[in-house]
């Protein structure tokens, strides 16, 4: 089966704009497109399967699935759209890829594959690391400087800035820990 879902070879630090070609699964084999050629990599060949989530916009998160073969090859798979923002139809074709690669995974190959979620290579848990440090001191400075006046505004203000900055911060890193799961057992959190 074809899915309609942007990629990118190697390691990705940074992108201006992500490939369209989509994925494609069948007989026990992931195909796709780089840069116009077709390669094509067997399931029982992967070597690292990493789950991870990043920001797509307005508290958004999008799924990032990079799979590592043992010849080196690594391959992104994003549901997001083609400048990294959240796409609602591609998140939903993003869930099916990422169950249905798991299933076509011959058992005999399981035992041989690392399965993890975020990890320390994942720049947005970094980012949203220093992003909630600068909340907390922001947050714990406007008190202080205003806690001779607290006022019902102060206490708003203070409100939504947890609701919308700390929550989806929090939110990312904890779904980046690092940590590994059983591939018939996809964390829901890391399938936006």
């Amino acid at each position: 089966m074809r899915y309609l879902l942007h990629t990118k070879s190697g390691e990705v630090r940074m992108y201006f704009r992500l490939d369209e070609d989509g994925v494609e699964l069948h007989d026990g084999q992931l195909f796709w497109s780089e840069r116009g050629r077709e390669r094509s990599a067997r399931l029982e060949h992967l070597r690292r399967v990493n789950l991870k989530v990043n920001f797509g916009g307005r508290g958004r998160l999008v799924g990032i699935m990079v799979l590592w073969f043992r010849d080196g090859t690594t391959l992104n798979v994003f549901s997001a759209d083609a400048v990294g923002r959240f796409d609602r139809q591609r998140s939903a074709t993003y869930r099916e890829f990422v169950k249905a690669l798991h299933e076509a995974i011959p058992q005999e190959s399981r035992s041989a594959i690392e399965f993890v979620v975020g990890g320390t290579n994942n720049n947005a848990a970094r980012l949203a690391g220093a992003l909630t440090l600068v909340a907390a001191v922001v947050t714990t400075a406007a008190v202080l400087w205003s806690s001779k006046n607290i006022t019902a505004e102060i206490v708003i203000i203070l409100g939504l800035a947890a609701v919308f900055l700390i929550w989806p911060l929090s939110r990312l890193l904890f779904a980046n820990t690092g940590e590994s799961y059983r591939p018939h057992r996809i964390p829901e959190d890391l399938l936006p």
